[in-house]
């Protein structure tokens, strides 16, 4: 079927709308900083503030679709990434620049936890992975085009016009939806999600969540605490930034060549707990060894197979017509442990006043990954009818 491939191009180019609008005022920091009068402190949490309710968001976002549909509310989200960014594009003041960026970010929400949901019913018995694979690396293609393109767009004509750039892309997302999306023909009509709703499912649901959840934890306290680790060790700052982004740019390719390999080698369990425990010897070599370009390029490889794997769990813990609360209930965790074991990291550094403490945190989180897929499948092996 040609067109689940269409469905995959255009639901993986809104995806990466969201990293790319989440980027954009990270890259345009000199000129908000500039314009606006901000703190660092203040930019920080403004930038935060796209993530800040998927805790909140995230659930409802699976029940909403579905009593309305999946294109319905993806529409929806696409179309308050695009008015919320251009909120901020006519910005004048903090305020209006905060209240945008809610409205962009809970859009966000509402699109990543279904589009998760709509590769699955579209690619469901097979190359799921694959799928699921290209749609993940999105989120460092779209950080890292923000990276590349909005700062030279800013200089040429002005930050207003770099930030109308990100709401452009969501715009053309939202129109691609409402033209070529359709339901995939395994779509089932959703009933109540709380009717017959079997604890044993909501236990699986929960365990997938906080497998992605620590998956994600230890690649973000990477890129977050890697550059100072790196410099701690007496490297320019320059020079620690770009050898820690090394590992972001393998992802862009690696990600959907990791999924497209395990789709193919079927061993989905080996391929997390290798892939994750291999990644932490890495990371806690780094601290050993130091500073090294091939080490956090090796961490780039070893990181990626997993994650087409992981996302194509929810779809396991759940039958099809609970599908998109399951994506809910997943990306709840998500956000939330996203916000409440990466603190963790900074929390690790400043105890231990030691620079690579964030590394073995982050080691640890990924294994952790790993342990919790071991239990999801026991669980799921007793839950499955004899």
């Amino acid at each position: 079927m040609r067109g689940r491939w269409l469905i995959l191009f255009i639901l993986t180019f809104a995806r990466t709308a969201i990293a790319f609008q989440f980027q954009s005022l990270a890259a345009l920091s000199p000129f908000l900083i500039e314009h606006f009068q901000l703190s660092y402190v203040a930019l920080g949490s403004i930038i935060g503030l796209y993530l800040l309710p998927g805790a909140l968001v995230a659930l409802p976002a699976g029940m909403i679709a579905d009593r309305f549909g999946d294109k319905r509310i993806a529409f929806v989200g696409l179309v308050a990434m695009t008015v919320g960014t251009l909120m901020i594009a006519e910005a004048n003041d903090s305020y209006l620049l905060t209240v945008g960026r809610v409205i962009s970010g809970t859009g966000a929400v509402l699109l990543n936890v279904l589009v998760t949901k709509m590769v699955t019913d579209w690619f469901e018995g097979g190359e799921l992975v694959t799928a699921l694979g290209i749609l993940v690396a999105s989120w460092p293609l779209g950080n890292a085009a923000a990276l590349v393109a909005l700062p030279p767009l800013a200089i040429a004509s002005s930050w207003r016009s770099a930030v109308s750039a990100a709401a452009l892309l969501s715009a053309i997302a939202a129109l691609l939806v409402a033209l070529y999306y359709r339901a995939s023909a395994r779509q089932q009509p959703a009933p109540s999600v709380w009717q017959n709703l079997p604890k044993g499912e909501l236990v699986l649901i929960l365990l997938t969540g906080l497998i992605w959840t620590f998956y994600n934890v230890s690649f973000i306290v990477i890129l977050a605490f890697g550059p100072e680790f790196v410099i701690a060790q007496g490297w320019p700052t320059k020079a620690a930034s770009a050898m820690v982004s090394t590992m972001s740019w393998i992802l862009i390719l690696s990600i959907p060549l990791g999924a497209w390999i395990a789709d193919r080698v079927r061993l989905p369990n080996v391929t997390i707990v290798a892939c994750c425990t291999g990644s932490a010897v890495v990371i806690w070599a780094l601290t050993a060894i130091g500073p090294s370009l091939v080490l956090f390029a090796t961490i780039g490889f070893l990181i990626a197979p997993p994650a087409g794997v992981i996302m194509s769990l929810p779809g396991e813990a759940a039958p099809p017509e609970r599908r998109a609360f399951a994506m809910g209930v997943y990306f709840a965790c998500y956000y939330a442990g996203i916000a409440a074991f990466t603190p963790l990291a900074g929390l690790a550094r400043d105890l231990s006043g030691n620079a690579s403490a964030p590394l073995w945190f982050a080691g640890s989180m990924v294994l952790l990954a790993s342990a919790i897929l071991i239990q999801f499948r026991s669980l799921q092996k007793r839950l499955r009818p004899a």
